[in-house]
């Protein structure tokens, strides 16, 4: 068995201790680093819309041109993710 190390992905710290399981049977950490906004987090998420960098990527990709399905597309996540990722940035106008 192998250990594999931890690290928020938010801030980086190493302090992190289990959190638990989720209903899929996945371990949860908790980032144990006081300035750190995120306090739990998982290696490994089910949907890809809950990865840390994916909503960037969806902000970037806009900026560069690409079309609501064309974003979806890459990460393979809902056009409905999309659209209220760059509504809450404001980068997609509201009606």
């Amino acid at each position: 068995m192998a250990l594999i190390p931890v690290r928020c992905p938010l801030c980086g710290g190493g302090k992190v201790k289990k959190g638990g399981k989720t209903d899929d049977g996945k371990q949860r950490y908790l980032c144990q680093n006081e300035n750190c906004e995120t306090k739990s987090f998982l290696l490994d998420y089910t949907y890809n819309a809950r990865k840390s960098d994916i909503k960037d990527k969806i902000i970037e990709m806009s900026l560069s041109g690409g079309g609501i399905r064309d974003i979806a597309r890459v990460p393979e996540i809902s056009t409905d993710t999309v659209i209220s990722e760059l509504k809450k940035r404001k980068v997609f106008p509201a009606r």
